[in-house]
């Protein structure tokens, strides 16, 4: 429990403004937010050293009763930013009144949850957190019964320059409401480092946490780090008992600790002190929104809303350059802040907002060092270069930016084959750092050049050498492990073949993906790059079937080659050879690798001047409303040398009726029934010479009214068509 703990507000001052006597609060918490770059600065003249800035007035009516915000510059620091909805300040606390008229509008909506409907719909482990959550009941009630919560929301995200109540110092910012304190201000570790987790996986930048005790917590600790490695900047209260130890987590190294000073800059009586202190900021009567009632107010001490002062700054700092890391925000406000010369009580001194924003490092200065664990090796594939690329930003880590690497002659980066052509290598990691594997299995030098895509700057290059493998035979070889079976055909039907093959060799094998110069191939064997006759239009060319699947196969790996092949025409038993190759380096030794195909008629008579017919009878033309459907019927006779196959056999020689005027043309008169719209019916059944048949179709006018002429002919499938052209006039009407 934090129950020993002290919130950072101080309990006694605080009173209504109402004229309500006292207000009684333990606890609370307030979300960080990041560094902004300066703009809308006018230079006394190019070698000036200090801005000159106009300040930025609000027209809320107890914007002047607010001179808690003179006094660490925000005024002048809003002629830079007014802040950016897109960062997000979280604050653990009590909770908020999301209904104050300084809060409206202003509280974070999760958009990937439906509100109420008793879902987690977006998978985040928690239920309906529509507008953040109830850590301590597992609830979304994030309603403040204490008052802490809704004074430090205000104070650093107040509706601003809107003709009511009072200003915040983020005027854009939304507040990510996570209740973990009751209305006593007591809450548990668990509960709280929960809150932490939810804000830095939920897209917090800032989180507030004005609460704090002088007993540390793994689990609080850890939730910091956690957090902090997710970029998310923490910002904690001193705490209220003028010792000389920080509460925690201000007392953590990582965590901007801050301090209450008076309206003349002096530190206040109540404020904790001592080395771990960072920065110091106004915490006697500020002026804050009043948790009871939608448009009251109220006046609070303590460090908790010293601490909404420094969150808000982050949060303007984040507006102006979101790129900012926790450790370049707090070199940032610790750095610009004014010296009192007395760090033990004032840390680096009373934030300055409007310094801080004119920071050079409120401003992007991305830079990359590329190194690598060797400059050579060898051109095997298999021999891997370790490269590192750091980026940084002023001097700090430049953690989640996007990298990609163009190569200008052919590597292999991370199993991934690269020739002339950029690919994304990936991200940095918290301390700017990228790692990948580098090899190549064609000798040369390869330059490599890098760019930073989420800076949209380039980071460098580096050259690096694979050597000829000489003294170290080159051996491409490959075993065969399984392959698909021995097929039957009919003349031009088509079948898929596969093998898969092992590399035994030494050097790694480069397939789909790469260049053609050194690429495994599966090439016509037997003699070496024969014009296969089952040559199909998937092949590289009549002598190469395919290339490897995968992009890259090391020594020891499987592989598979898969193609299509095209039965010729001519029935017979054929033995088709193949044989990996590496193109334009060597054929390998012989794998055996073969199919027995046979190509059979199946009783097709491939004769095809043995085809006629004789139309006994024909159905007369139509006349038909459009959409209609109508029948068409014929009585023929098979007086050819060629027996009609049964077509539910064999497609290949099968007789249909198929268009003609011209040839396979799409009917407009397709019907569903048609076995395509270029082909009517089937003989449905085998029909000997001499043999008679009686067959009927339906047609389906189309939309269009007219006089149209439907003609057909019967066609042998693959081999030839024969016959009269067979035609009807169709009007449709």
């Amino acid at each position: 429990m934090v129950k020993g703990g002290a919130i950072g507000g101080n309990i006694a001052r605080l009173r209504w403004i109402s004229g309500m006597t006292s207000l009684v609060v333990a606890l609370s918490l307030a979300p960080l937010s990041g560094i902004a770059a300066p703009t809308n600065f006018l230079w006394p003249d190019r070698n000036g050293s200090a801005p000159l800035m106009i300040a930025r007035t609000p027209n809320d009516p107890r914007f002047s009763e607010q001179t808690n915000l003179n006094q660490v510059k925000i005024p002048p620091a809003w002629d830079v930013t007014v802040g950016s909805s897109s960062q997000i300040v979280a604050i653990i606390d009590t909770g908020v009144n999301p209904d104050h008229e300084e809060l409206l509008y202003r509280i974070w909506t999760n958009d990937d949850e439906t509100p109420g409907n008793g879902k987690d719909d977006d998978n985040n482990g928690y239920v309906d957190d529509y507008r953040g959550y109830n850590f301590m009941n597992n609830t979304t009630d994030i309603l403040d019964q204490n008052g802490h919560g809704t004074g430090i929301a205000s104070i650093i995200a107040a509706n601003t320059d809107n003709g009511r109540g009072m200003a915040g110092i983020n005027w854009q910012t939304k507040i990510m409401a996570l209740k973990a304190l009751n209305s006593a201000g007591g809450g548990e570790y668990t509960d709280v480092a929960d809150a932490l987790h939810y804000a830095a996986d939920n897209g917090a930048r800032v989180v507030n946490m004005s609460f704090g005790t002088y007993f540390d917590s793994t689990d609080l600790q850890a939730a910091v780090d956690y957090a902090i490695s997710k970029g998310v900047t923490i910002v904690a209260a001193a705490g209220n008992n003028n010792q000389s130890q920080l509460l925690y987590p201000a007392g953590y190294s990582n965590v901007v600790a801050v301090g209450a000073v008076d309206g003349t800059g002096q530190r206040a009586s109540f404020s904790n002190y001592g080395n771990a202190l960072d920065v110091v900021a106004p915490g006697i009567n500020v002026l804050m929104a009043n948790y009871v009632g939608n448009n009251a107010y109220v006046y609070g001490s303590g460090t908790s809303f010293a601490a909404a002062h420094v969150s808000g700054l982050v949060s303007l700092l984040l507006a102006r350059n979101s790129t900012l890391v926790p450790a370049q925000i707090e070199s940032v406000v610790k750095g610009t802040a004014t010296n009192m010369n007395n760090p033990l009580e004032y840390g680096s001194g009373i934030v300055n907002a409007a310094s801080a924003l004119g920071s050079s490092q409120a401003t992007d200065r991305i830079t990359g060092r590329i190194t690598s664990s060797s400059t050579h090796a060898l051109a095997d594939g298999v021999a891997k270069i370790r490269v590192n690329v750091l980026v940084t930003n002023n001097d700090f880590p430049a953690g989640n930016h996007q990298i990609r690497v163009y190569a200008n002659a052919p590597v292999i980066i991370n199993e991934t084959f690269v020739d002339q052509r950029d690919i994304y290598v990936g991200s940095t990691d918290m301390s700017g750092n990228l790692n990948f594997t580098l090899s190549s299995n064609i000798s040369g030098q390869k330059l490599l050049i890098f760019s930073d895509t989420t800076a949209g700057v380039n980071l460098g290059d580096i050259t690096l050498i694979f050597d000829p493998l000489t003294g170290v035979a080159a051996n491409y070889s490959a075993a065969k492990v399984a392959q698909s079976s021995a097929v039957t055909l009919a003349p031009g039907e088509q079948a898929t073949l596969w093998v898969d093959v092992r590399n035994t060799g030494n050097v790694a094998w480069s397939g789909k993906g790469s260049l053609a110069n050194g690429q495994m191939r599966l090439g016509t064997f037997r003699p070496q790059d024969r014009q296969s006759q089952f040559y199909a239009s998937g092949w590289l060319s009549n002598n190469r079937a395919a290339t490897l699947q995968q992009s890259l196969v090391q020594p020891g790996e499987v592989s598979r080659f898969e193609f299509v092949v095209t039965a010729p025409a001519q029935p017979s038993t054929y033995r088709e050879y193949f044989n990996p190759v590496v193109e334009y380096v060597a054929w390998l030794a012989d794998t055996n690798i073969y199919w027995d195909i046979t190509v059979s008629n199946n009783g097709v008579d491939p004769d095809i001047s043995h085809y006629n017919v004789e139309v006994i009878y024909k159905s007369a033309n139509l006349i038909v409303s459009p959409g209609q459907t109508g029948m068409l019927q014929l009585e023929i006779r098979n007086i050819g040398g060629a027996d009609w196959v049964d077509p539910t056999v064999a497609t290949w020689g099968a007789v249909r009726l198929g268009t003609v005027q011209p040839y396979d043309r799409a009917s407009l008169f397709h019907h569903p029934s048609w076995i395509s719209p270029n082909r009517t019916m089937d003989t449905g059944f085998a029909v000997d010479t001499g043999d008679r048949l009686v067959a009927s179709f339906i047609v389906k006018a189309p939309l269009q009214p007219g006089v149209y002429y439907e003609s057909f002919r019967f066609v042998s499938e693959y081999l030839t068509w024969f016959g009269p052209v067979i035609s009807w006039k169709i009007t449709v009407q």
